[in-house]
């Protein structure tokens, strides 16, 4: 570095302006000149005054940037120690301290046994009842109409109703069940009227007039085609 500063030495001149009223006087700034040129001020052209080349940011702050490393470099080596200290002086965890409660040993054969009469037994399930036809119940399970009980009726009493006799229906009067009195009887398939006489009802014809003891006695065959014959017995 010495001779660096002495080959600049002889290439260079520093100097210091003297001239109060220069600018360059007020900074005290050090102008470097070519040791050729002449030693004036390059702003007043004043006289300069002669002084040792500045020195550089190094030389100025070499030395605190060099103790700043060095108290960093110990620094660290006091951190590095106390952590391996600390490292060697762990203390060894506690160990895990049991719970309380004692545990029940699975593999011991006096195992308490469960009583199974406290035990509640889950209730089967029942299945749903099937819906049954019944003459008051229908097939989807909905109530029906009860049908209406034919009314009783005492022996000899008259009234009137429908029979069916299995070749034709009856409706008029009746007495123990037999048609008795004034009615009609429709015919569903061929029949004598009277069995003493040869006149036969057709399916669909009918009779109307008076019967006795369940059989036609005075009455009036109507036939499908118009015509009407009388029969009595």
């Amino acid at each position: 570095m010495a001779s660096t500063n002495r080959q600049e030495h002889v290439r260079f001149r520093y100097g210091l302006c003297l001239n109060e009223s220069c600018s360059k006087c007020k900074s005290k700034e050090v102008q470097q000149l070519s040791a050729r040129k002449e030693f004036v001020c390059a702003e007043c052209g004043k006289a300069l005054r002669e002084c040792p080349p500045p020195k550089t940011w190094m030389q100025k702050h070499g030395k605190k940037l060099y103790a700043g490393i060095g108290v960093l470099v110990v620094a660290a080596g006091i951190g590095v120690g106390v952590t391996m200290s600390k490292g060697g002086s762990k203390a060894e965890p506690e160990a895990v301290k049991a719970p309380d409660t004692a545990v029940t040993d699975t593999t011991k054969t006096d195992t308490a046994r469960v009583d199974t009469s406290k035990v509640a037994t889950p209730e089967p399930v029942k299945k749903p009842e099937e819906t049954k036809e019944t003459p008051e119940t229908g097939k989807d399970g909905t109530t029906a109409a009860p049908k209406p009980k034919a009314p009783k009726h005492a022996p000899g009493e008259r009234y009137q109703g429908t029979l069916n006799l299995g070749y034709g229906t009856y409706s008029g009067e009746i007495v123990d069940g037999k048609p008795d009195g004034a009615g009609t009887l429709r015919y569903t398939s061929s029949q004598k009227v009277v069995s003493s006489k040869d006149v036969t009802a057709e399916s669909g014809d009918r009779i109307e007039g008076v019967f006795e003891n369940g059989k036609p006695s005075f009455v009036t065959l109507y036939k499908k085609d118009g015509s009407t014959i009388k029969v009595h017995r």
